[in-house]
């Protein structure tokens, strides 16, 4: 037990800390599965419709991606890291059960729609940690070194083009739906 008030509110303080460091290692490792789910899923987008615009665009952003993806490595390896990174294998995990619809789909399909939406959604997700970690990286000396208003950006790019194909997508996607011939309307 602290001797002092001061003692006290110094535990309290490293309590807090612990929890605050716990907190951002956590948030770090759950966009690091997310990006490991994004590449294997523009890996397979690419494979699987190399022909086509989907394939096209998956060719175009992977690097972009990959190179995000090792920024991020850079910054847990400053931060901290689990032993075991369960929010790794989860990404894993999902990438790996999301094949299922791809496999099936045609390139302009409602698979592919579904993945390109997926992307857009983790690339905004990527834009608001870079604008987090920019905003700590005032206080947190372990965070800085990347230029996050270059990444915000990029990843607003990155999200502008693979959204652009998903509305575009949604046409061929929701075809049979409009055309009366969804389940149902026989």
């Amino acid at each position: 037990m602290p001797a002092s008030p001061m003692e006290f509110e110094l535990l309290i303080f490293c309590h807090w800390l612990h929890d605050m460091e716990n907190a951002l290692t956590t948030y770090l490792h759950d966009h690091l599965g997310g990006s490991a789910f994004a590449i294997e899923l523009l890996e397979r987008i690419q494979a699987e419709y190399s022909n086509s615009e989907g394939g096209r665009i998956a060719r175009e952003i992977l690097p972009e991606i990959e190179e995000d993806r090792r920024i991020l490595q850079e910054i847990v390896s400053k931060v901290g890291s689990f032993t075991f990174d369960i929010h790794d294998a989860i990404g894993w995990l999902a990438e790996r059960a999301s094949r299922v619809k791809l496999k099936r789909a045609e390139p302009e399909g409602i698979g592919v729609f579904e993945a390109f939406e997926t992307l857009g959604l983790g690339i905004l997700g990527k834009r608001c940690l870079w604008e987090v970690l920019s905003l700590h990286a005032k206080t947190d000396v372990r965070l800085k070194g990347p230029y996050y208003p270059f990444l915000i950006e990029r990843a607003q790019q990155q999200f502008l083009r693979v959204n652009q194909y998903r509305l575009k997508l949604a046409q061929t996607a929701f075809a049979e739906a409009k055309s009366g011939t969804a389940r149902g309307k026989h």
